[in-house]
């Protein structure tokens, strides 16, 4: 437009940007609801594999659009040396938060829960935190179980079985479900869990 190349300005970019989603996804219209109400009450949402580069860039959408409140799961350093080498515009403490399995506040608080919830499944103190600092999938199950966050999405490294069975021990089920809720893709060579609090 500025150049003078374009010749039908354009006035309203949002609708602009809508209509553009229109075309590229098969079911814009009909994701279209969800993503307007998503805007007006933004989700607190962590995200597992909070280093990986398709979360990033997953991220990078989800907060230009106004979806969610994200939290990444991940090595702060990590984190930011993969924002600059993708070109992403992302800030720390900005944009999302970060949740440092390597040091955060919660960790205590966050494996004696765990450990208190396994005890009777052979989960001794040691082995709690251990798995608390080596899964990041625990590690937000157990934030949503506390509270600090509504949803998680998780799933895109390693077996679908592994992150459903930290979901399974640490939130359950909600009374009366008979199976969890998951998104299957068959271009993602893993499946991707979407989750919401299932207490």
């Amino acid at each position: 437009m500025d150049s003078g190349v374009a010749t039908r300005p354009i006035a309203d970019f949002d609708a602009y940007r809508q209509k553009l989603n229109a075309f590229v996804y098969h079911s814009g219209t009909i994701m279209a609801p969800v993503f307007a109400a998503a805007k007006q009450a933004p989700k607190r949402v962590i995200y597992a594999e909070g280093e990986e580069e398709r979360v990033l860039r997953a991220v990078q959408v989800v907060v230009d659009e106004g979806l969610a409140k994200p939290i990444l799961v991940g090595r702060p350093e990590v984190i930011d040396m993969r924002i600059k080498r993708f070109g992403l515009r992302l800030a720390a403490g900005q944009d999302f938060e970060v949740v440092n399995p390597e040091s955060d506040q919660r960790y205590r608080e966050v494996w004696t829960g765990y450990h208190k919830l396994m005890a009777r499944h052979g989960v001794t103190p040691d082995i709690a935190r251990e798995q608390v600092r080596q899964y990041p999938t625990l590690i937000g199950a157990m934030l949503m179980r506390r509270g600090d966050a509504d949803a998680m999405l998780c799933g895109m490294v390693g077996r679908y079985a592994d992150h459903l069975h930290h979901v399974a021990n640490v939130l359950g089920r909600e009374a009366g479900a008979k199976m969890f809720g998951h998104e299957r893709a068959a271009a993602r060579p893993a499946h991707a869990l979407h989750l919401r609090h299932l207490r």
